[in-house]
């Protein structure tokens, strides 16, 4: 990465706030933010409370109804967050005891698991990952709580065989409650990404290693960190490209609280045979470049100052300062993406034949087509 690269006093001001790093990196501006522009970067990137919770200790950096309104922000943000979880909780019994092999996954669990306070972390809905066999009992146990598939997905799993290739291309199935609640949105998986993308981890493999978590005096299984890790990866890197501030905040904890105690050797095991070590080269590339710590130590071989790419590191900074614009279908970005940064010409061409078959599915098509035509406003 370019030594001489700049960004924003808003962007510098935000990334201190999500990540708490070295301040004097050479990266940042360190002159007055405008206040406005801060606020609208905070919404864009979903860490306005941790804006609030830096701003607190750095007072008269933005306009005093600027932090008025995070404050509320963030105040609300832990009340939903503390509902949030307790519904999670809630459901998870739920599967548990009606013998649906599900754990609960991303927001609502890495807020509690990472942060120094779990209102610190924003998130919109509730994740699972479900045994793939036991959708059909999850969805029952679910419904029971009123959650169903949404109109989209309801049309696609009427009929059976629609319903089986659905099942086969994709990796989620949202659902949303029937009646008035605060979850507005609930996910469940069976994947880590769309098959076509070829990640490829299935229950097994993550549940190959777990651990304990308790909270709120109830203990809950999950994958272990090291597999935590490889999610992440998968998500927050190969699927939405660091888009926002919020995954890289994930990230940095994630290393700082575990990175000593990581099965390294099975991460970077797991991360080549799947094709992207890249990935993770670039990823903790991008940690030592916005906040000055190495974890290179734990990468026998490979010297973390060449990460990340000048390419990489532009496009990250580029769309945290422009907030890149949501499109209609994000396949084609994360296509291109993981052509461009995926390891092995081998892993390439497996994604492009994948898509290419994808592509030839006209049983899965043509539904989907005929619900948009439809449905088209």
């Amino acid at each position: 990465m370019d030594k001489n690269v700049k960004i924003s006093a808003e962007l510098s001001t935000l990334i201190k706030a999500a990540l708490r790093g070295n301040e004097d990196l050479s990266l940042f501006d360190n002159t007055s933010p405008d206040s406005a522009r801060l606020a609208i970067l905070s919404r864009y990137h979903q860490v306005q409370s941790l804006l609030y919770d830096y701003l607190t200790a750095h007072p008269g950096l933005i306009h005093v109804q600027d932090f008025e309104d995070l404050k509320a922000h963030s105040i609300n943000d832990a009340v939903y967050n503390m509902i949030f979880l307790r519904k999670s909780l809630e459901l998870n019994a739920a599967l548990r005891n009606n013998a649906v092999d599900a754990f609960l996954m991303k927001g609502a669990f890495w807020a509690w698991w990472l942060y120094e306070r779990p209102g610190l972390r924003e998130f919109g809905d509730i994740d699972y990952f479900l045994r793939k066999q036991h959708i059909t009992k999850g969805l029952h146990v679910l419904g029971r709580f009123g959650f169903q598939p949404d109109a989209y997905r309801k049309f696609l799993l009427e009929d059976e065989s629609v319903s089986r290739l659905y099942f086969e291309t994709d990796y989620q199935l949202p659902l949303v409650p029937d009646v008035e609640s605060a979850v507005k949105s609930l996910e469940i998986q069976w994947n880590s990404s769309y098959p076509r993308f070829s990640y490829e981890f299935t229950w097994e493999e993550l549940m190959s290693r777990t651990m304990l978590f308790e909270v709120l005096g109830e203990k809950i299984e999950v994958p272990s960190p090291d597999n935590q890790l490889l999610m992440m990866l998968v998500h927050h890197a190969g699927v939405e490209q660091w888009d926002k501030l919020k995954y890289m905040g994930d990230f940095v904890r994630l290393l700082r609280k575990f990175s000593d105690t990581l099965d390294w050797p099975y991460v970077i095991s797991v991360a080549r045979d799947k094709g992207f070590y890249q990935l993770l080269l670039q990823s903790l590339g991008l940690v030592r470049m916005l906040t000055g710590e190495d974890y290179g130590k734990y990468i026998a071989g490979d010297n973390l100052s060449d990460y990340p790419s000048d390419s990489l590191a532009s496009a990250v900074l580029a769309h945290w300062e422009n907030r890149r614009t949501k499109p209609m279908t994000k396949s084609w970005r994360i296509f291109y993406f993981n052509m461009k940064y995926r390891d092995r010409i081998t892993d390439k061409l497996r994604i492009l034949l994948k898509h290419v078959a994808y592509l030839l599915e006209w049983r899965l098509l043509l539904p989907k087509a005929r619900w948009y035509y439809r449905n088209r406003v």
